[in-house]
């Protein structure tokens, strides 16, 4: 029996004529199971799948540049992450109503300059609004950054998301 295997929205649909199996791609991680009569039953029920899964998630999203925690855990499981990005993320998550700024930041995560944890903030965000379908307004480093944290305009701290932290909570990360 052929099995068919194909990316659907950052999930892979690996389906044969009697059933198919949906997995987080990327992820080792198990998503469902789906009974079918035909190869092509299974493809298109994976996809109803998803797209409901998906298309939930988009109305509890708080702000469209924000995903929902369970979001967030999906993508981090996902993810790789450095030791100084982990460093980074931890830091964040156990400041002070999770605020810092980029040079505490980059402190924390072990680089010289606050740029590199701009540069890098910014990098995840990109990552997580790509992967989760977040709507960011802008293509610089503070649009992308807001996937993951706000910018406090009085004091250029990045708050991040209470999403974010509850995620990396989930994970045991922060």
């Amino acid at each position: 029996m052929s099995i068919h295997e194909e990316i659907y929205d950052g999930h892979l649909i690996r389906a044969n004529a009697k059933a198919a199996m949906v997995f987080l791609d990327g992820s080792k991680s198990l998503e469902t199971k789906i009974v079918a009569m035909d190869l092509e039953d299974a493809i298109t029920k994976s996809k109803a799948w998803i797209d409901e899964k998906l298309g939930e998630r988009r109305e509890e999203r708080r702000e469209v540049n924000i995903g929902t925690v369970d979001g967030y855990v999906e993508v981090f499981k996902v993810l790789k992450f450095s030791k100084a990005r982990r460093l980074m993320l931890v830091a964040h998550r156990r400041a002070d109503d999770r605020k810092m700024s980029a040079a505490e930041l980059a402190q924390a995560a072990g680089w010289k300059t606050s740029t590199s944890a701009t540069t890098h903030y910014s990098k995840l965000g990109k990552e997580v609004a790509e992967r989760l379908d977040l709507k960011v307004n802008g293509t610089d480093k503070a649009a992308w950054t807001s996937a993951v944290a706000s910018i406090d305009p009085d004091t250029d701290q990045l708050q991040m998301h209470e999403e974010v932290a509850l995620a990396l909570d989930a994970l045991n990360i922060g």
